[in-house]
């Protein structure tokens, strides 16, 4: 049963895939994953359609004696009906973006090196106010130091721009809200029998620019600047090969550079603590859930300390060899770019289902509701977003891509935010190794 305690999240792709309000520092995020890649005890289960490998689509690497290097390109094209995310005065452009890639690996079952390179580059139409130039970096290094210890260290750093959907994005501005993301993440883990333990360390920065309004008045946001470091710990109990048990904690600390006015800075620490188990129930159903109790303290009396239930678990149901549906839930507590607010409770609920019509050609559908419910403001925002893709390989080096996504947020309280529609489509190809 693949039951893994921890996923590493990178902070780059999440930053370059516009979820620039994620929490990434939060490093039990991924507990009991069903993406895991390091089975406490193995079997002969199905996978998922996106766990399957057809090495005969797979696209083979530039090797350099012991090194190998994948280049990847990117390009699409598509329309986005909302560019503003305003409920009146839709403005609609069309838009083509180009990713290049570049990643280099050093092979080895004992010791894994891995510098990855990406680029994000955006340019609209007509809108040419809301281009973008994002990037990431990211070196990784995987050591197995004994058949039963590992130690993973990631560094990242990352240039994004808030996408105008985000919550935290300020309104008014002539451009998307750009930041930056420096992080280190370390985790070693080690299986004694049935019992696995696993520790992990990280430590973020985030940098945020300051906006400008048409009028060229400048819009403060290093009140946002902070430091986040979070610590984890973990056990897992193997009660047979297809059911554990596991158990989480995380602490945080998150040191924020200034304040605004007369709101002071937000600097609190909190704790998440968890029981849960993974599951593999007749080959068909595979989860993995938790539920414990999660708390933010800060440090002004300004504002409000948050607590709450936490609930997380993600249950794939493989319905045939060739479709896959997969639950998701998620509830944390995020930081917010609203000034006065110290936060909010986030709820993402989620249901998708990936279909393989072909060995090559993958469908994928997805619906999603977020619900935030912020502390110290009288609003809860709930947004609805829908999601398809298809991509259809074409060689091993070639693949077509097609996605669509539309999204619906309302806004209730005395400090309602925005409301709005949005569709996005978009097509394109990508080129992968030699």
């Amino acid at each position: 049963m693949k039951a893994q305690l921890f996923l590493l999240a990178c902070a780059a792709n999440a930053a370059l895939a516009g979820t620039a309000a994620a929490q990434a520092g939060d490093a039990t995020r991924g507990l009991g994953s069903l993406t895991a890649d390091d089975p406490l005890e193995a079997d002969d289960r199905y996978v998922t359609v996106r766990e399957r490998r057809h090495p005969e689509w797979e696209a083979e690497p530039i090797r350099f004696d012991s090194l190998e290097l994948m280049p990847q390109l990117a390009a699409s094209t598509g329309y986005d009906d909302n560019l503003f995310a305003t409920r009146t005065q839709r403005v609609g452009d069309a838009f083509l973006t180009v990713r290049p890639r570049l990643t280099l690996t050093r092979p080895s079952p004992n010791l894994r090196l891995v510098l990855d390179a990406t680029a994000d580059l955006t340019r609209y139409a007509r809108r040419t106010s809301e281009n973008v130039t994002d990037y990431a970096l990211e070196g990784r290094a995987d050591y197995r130091i004994s058949q039963a210890t590992r130690f993973d260290l990631a560094l990242t750093h990352a240039r994004a721009a808030e996408e105008r959907v985000s919550p935290d994005s300020p309104s008014g501005v002539i451009r998307p809200n750009r930041f930056t993301v420096s992080q280190a993440a370390a985790t070693i883990s080690h299986g004694i029998n049935r019992l696995r333990l696993r520790g992990g360390f990280d430590i973020e920065r985030r940098d945020y620019r300051d906006g400008e309004t048409p009028a060229g008045i400048e819009v403060d946001q290093d009140f946002r600047d902070r430091t986040t470091i979070t610590a984890t710990g973990a056990a897992e109990y193997a009660l047979s090969p297809s059911v554990a048990l596991f158990g989480a904690a995380s602490f945080n600390r998150r040191d924020y550079r200034e304040r605004q006015g007369l709101v002071p800075a937000r600097d609190s620490q909190g704790y998440e603590l968890a029981l849960g188990t993974t599951f593999d129930l007749g080959q068909r159903m595979r989860g993995s859930v938790r539920a414990g109790y999660l708390k933010q303290d800060y440090r002004d009396s300004f504002f409000r300390d948050i607590d709450g239930l936490l609930v997380r678990g993600e249950v794939a149901y493989l319905a045939t060899s060739l479709l896959t549906l997969t639950a998701s839930v998620d509830r944390s507590v995020s930081e917010t770019g609203i000034l006065g607010a110290a936060g909010y409770l986030k709820t993402v609920t989620s249901l998708r289902a990936d279909y393989e019509l072909l060995r090559n050609l993958i469908l994928s559908a997805e619906v999603e509701r977020e619900q935030r419910d912020y502390v110290d403001l009288t609003r809860e925002d709930d947004r609805w977003t829908l999601r398809g893709s298809a991509s259809y390989r074409l060689s091993r080096r070639v693949a077509l891509n097609a996605g669509f996504q539309h999204r619906n947020q309302s806004s209730t309280g005395t400090s309602a935010g925005r409301e709005f529609e949005k569709t996005r489509f978009s097509l394109g190809v990508t080129l992968t190794g030699m």
